[in-house]
């Protein structure tokens, strides 16, 4: 017994030994105190360290996930856009998708209803339904709650509690629901800022889909076609554009137009053509290879300068501005009265309306550098009558 007793007064000196060398006060104290010195001084809204601190400290924290073909970064704000029916959404649910094979992620979809919904992802014809993962989420608004609500404010409450609860990942689709005003940006840059604070407070991942209004198809695709204002894009740390191809009215391709993490895969040089086709009930963007932008644009032609500058014409006439008719033709003012000095100096005027011939088109000069085209196909997209 006495034996017994000496062994556990020894056991219990090794154990005192061995915790006074794993909790050594002096240096608890040591880490305390440079803990300290590396705290961000508070000036301010400000948290200020040295630049060498900053990298040191970010060494320890795992890099971000990278998901659907690199374009889609974890903890990053991201817009994608196009004009309506070009395949916004269709491309949004197909990222969701990607995203929910490993996380939990939350599409709020302002723009289908359930029952289009289910249309686009089952196949009448042969009975498929798509299977999403369990980690997909869709969620959408009763109509009834939207009468009074302050939606923008309900929208961000919604997802600061879907994030308590543990889902990181968002999709809104689309701003220009939430915010009716937003091609003013104004209201668009206010709800994008506080959808940033809570993206910094709980490590969200989110993909906004917003539009752009009508484009001159024959100009590459830029940051600057994202509706409101140009500030907007300011808002993403990374935007992705969509948009039709000249060459076949069933093709698309995606083009980056902002990247803050990594590198431009998908320029002007190397944009990701896609066909959109339905196999096994789901909706979805097939890629088709990879080509230059330049070769899925118009062909601009001295008619295309010559309708513009009619139209502005007849705008004019109306008694509207310069930049009045810059904003309705989605220009800069200078291109407006570019167009107007051409009309003077070609002896352009507006057609008399009861003409029943087409007027002739004049010799007017090519403005910017025409790209490759084909032959646009009359191919019609599922639920193409349907915004996007």
């Amino acid at each position: 017994m006495k034996k017994d007793n000496e062994e556990l007064t020894i056991m219990k000196e090794h154990s005192e030994q061995e915790n006074a060398v794993t909790s050594n006060p002096v240096e608890d104290i040591q880490q305390e105190v440079e803990k300290a010195k590396r705290a961000p001084k508070r000036v301010g809204l400000l948290s200020i360290k040295s630049a060498n601190a900053w990298i040191e400290d970010s060494m320890n924290t795992p890099d971000p996930k990278m998901y659907f073909h690199d374009l889609i970064v974890q903890y990053e704000n991201t817009v994608i856009f196009a004009s309506s029916n070009v395949g916004k959404s269709i491309l949004a649910i197909q990222i969701a998708e990607d995203i929910a094979r490993t996380e939990k992620i939350m599409y709020v979809d302002l723009e289908l209803s359930a029952k289009q919904f289910q249309m686009r992802y089952s196949d009448n014809d042969t009975g498929e339904i798509h299977v999403f993962p369990a980690n997909f989420s869709r969620a959408e608004i009763d109509p009834e709650l939207i009468v009074g609500a302050d939606l923008e404010q309900e929208i961000l409450d919604s997802i600061e509690e879907a994030a308590k609860q543990g889902t990181l990942f968002f999709v809104i689709d689309n701003i220009t629901f939430i915010c009716n005003d937003s091609e003013k940006g104004a209201t668009a840059g206010s709800f994008m800022m506080k959808l940033i604070r809570l993206k910094k407070k709980y490590g969200l991942t989110t993909i906004v889909i917003a539009h752009t209004p009508k484009r001159r198809g024959w100009e590459p695709i830029t940051q600057n076609d994202l509706a409101g204002s140009a500030k907007l894009i300011n808002f993403f740390d990374a935007g992705i554009a969509l948009a039709r191809s000249a060459k076949d009215n069933n093709l698309r391709y995606l083009k980056q137009v902002k990247v803050r993490t990594g590198e431009y895969r998908y320029d002007g040089e190397n944009v990701i053509i896609y066909d959109v086709v339905k196999s096994n009930g789901f909706l979805k963007f097939e890629i088709q290879g990879y080509a230059k932008e330049e070769e899925h644009l118009k062909n601009r032609d001295s008619s295309d300068d010559y309708e513009e500058i009619i139209t502005i014409l007849k705008m004019q006439k109306d008694g509207k501005t310069v930049r009045e008719i810059a904003e309705l033709m989605d220009m800069a003012k200078s291109t407006v009265q570019r167009r107007l000095d051409k009309a003077k100096a070609c002896n352009i005027t507006i057609p008399e309306e009861s003409s029943e011939s087409v007027p002739p088109v004049p010799s007017v000069p090519r403005v910017g550098q025409a790209g490759q085209t084909g032959q646009a196909t009359s191919a019609r997209l599922p639920f193409k009558d349907e915004e996007d």
